[in-house]
């Protein structure tokens, strides 16, 4: 597939600043919304108790580790670098350069085709909510923030899509070729989808007949 788009700027920004910022967003998303689980159904991977909260002080650790120790390490730095660039290209409509252009045009596409995805995502605070013990001491302010921190994910994730979206239409930059998707693309997006849903529903009742 052939695209073009008229104008070909680059975003106007301090990209240096915003991959130092970007790049502190996962260990961020892990405390605003696994401590909250925490203090609504006291686990968290099957574990309880100080062991549970061991564990997730450790994993907030490690993914503040890579953003730490970027500026010590080139190929850390210049991919946080690059992902900043990505991620405000995007939004903004505007063309990240020659080396990231192709890989920002991938992107895009299969936000789009598997959009589908968010639309599971009310599914999840509903699950702690329903297993939330709420004699729990700081229960309903971690349900509170619980449903907030999702609500926020579900908007950005829609002005992912829709930015992707514009992107897939109008990609800015170039005359170019876009590489055509991938077989998981293809599988997990579109109808593709429901017949592989279908296929193991029958195959889950299939099992259940002649083993029953």
């Amino acid at each position: 597939m052939t695209v073009r788009h008229p104008s070909a700027v680059r975003p106007a920004v301090d990209t240096e600043r915003r991959a130092r910022r970007s790049a502190f967003l996962l260990p961020a998303v892990v405390l605003g919304l696994v401590v909250p689980r925490m203090l609504l159904t006291g686990e968290y991977a099957g574990l309880h108790g100080d062991l549970a909260w061991t564990v997730l002080a450790a994993l907030a650790v490690s993914t503040a580790a890579v953003p730490l120790l970027a500026p010590l390490v080139p190929a850390l730095e210049s991919r946080a670098a690059d992902t900043a660039r990505l991620r405000v290209a995007l939004p903004t409509h505007t063309d990240p350069g020659p080396r990231l252009r192709g890989r920002l045009d991938v992107v895009a596409r299969r936000v789009v085709r598997l959009h589908w995805v968010g639309r599971l995502m009310p599914v999840l605070p509903l699950v702690l909510l329903l297993q939330a013990d709420w004699d729990r001491p700081g229960a309903v302010p971690a349900a509170v923030v619980v449903v907030a921190g999702y609500a926020a994910l579900q908007s950005w994730r829609l002005r992912q899509t829709l930015a992707a979206a514009r992107w897939v239409a109008e990609p800015p930059g170039p005359l170019r070729d876009v590489p055509a998707p991938s077989w998981w693309e293809t599988w997990l997006g579109g109808r593709r989808l429901l017949a592989l849903t279908g296929l193991s529903t029958v195959a889950v009742v299939v099992v259940v007949l002649v083993t029953g």
